[in-house]
């Protein structure tokens, strides 16, 4: 996920480990290129362009860098969080990033998602599927040989899950389904009255390190 909501570092917190499916086909009706951040106008998606992704793995997916994209999410964040609390605290870090040309997808996200760990001190121990030497088994069979790879014995859905995890075949083996449960707290913000879920960058800039407690 681009710039990802807080759900997904509640979900690292209360993890032992955390699997990336870097290998899992990129689809359109997720946030991989995508998220949410306030204005005074109200929410505004920031969207980074790629290049045709049918079919792709999410680690192959290249970023359209023809298209001046870097520039314009780094100035919309200047407008509207220059005014926040905690907003020199953090955009230095943006501006390193955005000074960056990224060819893949993949690389930029996992390199904002793991330096926001660390400003979060998250230090649970990050694994990626396409390295764990699987079989090309789908869906929750797939999930179900993650955790037997790792020794894991419970695996963590997003409430999403609920619709489409085959609950049977995780206990026919002996792995213990449990769902997130994360309400969002409520939290200062600019710009009128309150908009859950928005990107976490929302949270650190208007509330700095107690971000750490809110998730």
């Amino acid at each position: 996920m681009y710039l990802p909501y807080p759900g997904i570092f509640n979900k690292m917190k209360n993890a032992d480990l955390f699997v990336f499916l870097d290998d899992a086909q990129y689809t359109n009706t997720y946030f991989y290129n995508r998220n949410k951040i306030k204005t005074p106008r109200g929410e505004l998606l920031l969207t980074v362009p790629i290049i045709n992704s049918f079919g792709q793995k999410l680690n192959e997916v290249k970023i359209e860098n023809n298209i001046q994209w870097s520039r314009k999410h780094l100035k919309s964040l200047y407008a509207c969080y220059s005014k926040s609390k905690y907003f020199v605290n953090y955009i230095d870090f943006f501006h390193n990033i955005y000074a960056m040309k990224w060819e893949l997808l993949h690389d930029l996200n996992l390199e904002i998602l793991i330096q926001i760990m660390k400003l979060l001190d998250i230090e649970t121990p990050l694994y990626y599927s396409s390295k764990l030497n699987l079989s090309k088994t789908a869906k929750t069979q797939r999930l179900i040989d993650i955790c037997e790879t790792l020794g894991a014995d419970i695996y963590l859905s997003g409430p999403s899950g609920k619709d489409y995890l085959d609950k049977n075949l995780f206990e026919k083996h002996g792995i213990k389904l449990e769902f997130q449960n994360y309400y969002p707290k409520e939290y200062p913000q600019l710009w009128g009255s309150y908009i859950p879920n928005l990107s976490i960058i929302d949270m650190l800039f208007n509330v700095g390190d107690n971000t750490k407690e809110l998730l």
